[in-house]
């Protein structure tokens, strides 16, 4: 009787492992094939990052934004990284909004709780002709953190935002 438990215990765990593999499901670091980790076609995977356009009155928004990209496409195994002479598509990122606001305020009108949020867009146009090849759309991110927190904020909501749009490059529907 423990024996025939054993094998269908086996039978049902391999059936649940195929079934799974089947449906394209992967443990967390198990290595995905770049070809179909991206929806980028493979002739446009030589990338340059050549603008982030940043009107807020925020510098250091573009050298981490800058930063999280190229760190996160690389560890993605999305892209390679070149020189925009050398570039088949070109990576724009625009920064369409940055906030930072009181969202719970005490009796004295003191900030208890505050939010802040970041709205982005990607767009991957063709190096050659500039079509746009890929469009992330409006993508926004906030958060709501306690006073004394604002630069732990601001490393998170980037950090989430980046995730979320290179994310959204590996959606096929």
């Amino acid at each position: 009787m423990r024996a025939l438990m054993r094998y269908l215990g086996l039978a049902l765990l391999f059936a649940a492992t195929l079934a799974l593999g089947g449906c394209g499901y992967t443990f967390t670091g198990q290595a995905v094939d770049a070809e179909t980790a991206s929806r980028l076609d493979p002739a446009f995977r030589t990338m340059a990052l050549v603008r982030v356009e940043n009107p807020t009155i925020e510098p250091w928004l573009e050298p981490r934004l800058r930063s999280l990209i190229r760190d996160e496409f690389t560890r993605r195994r999305f892209v390679s990284w070149t020189d925009k002479d050398k570039a088949a598509s070109l990576l724009t990122v625009v920064v369409k909004r940055y906030t930072r606001s009181t969202s719970v305020a005490g009796q004295q009108d003191q900030s208890l709780k505050l939010s802040t949020g970041l709205t982005l867009i990607f767009r991957v146009h063709r190096a050659g002709d500039g079509a746009i090849l890929w469009d992330s759309g409006e993508v926004s991110q906030s958060e709501s953190f306690f006073p004394g927190d604002s630069d732990g904020a601001d490393l998170r909501i980037t950090d989430l935002a980046v995730r979320r749009l290179t994310d959204l490059m590996t959606q096929n529907y």
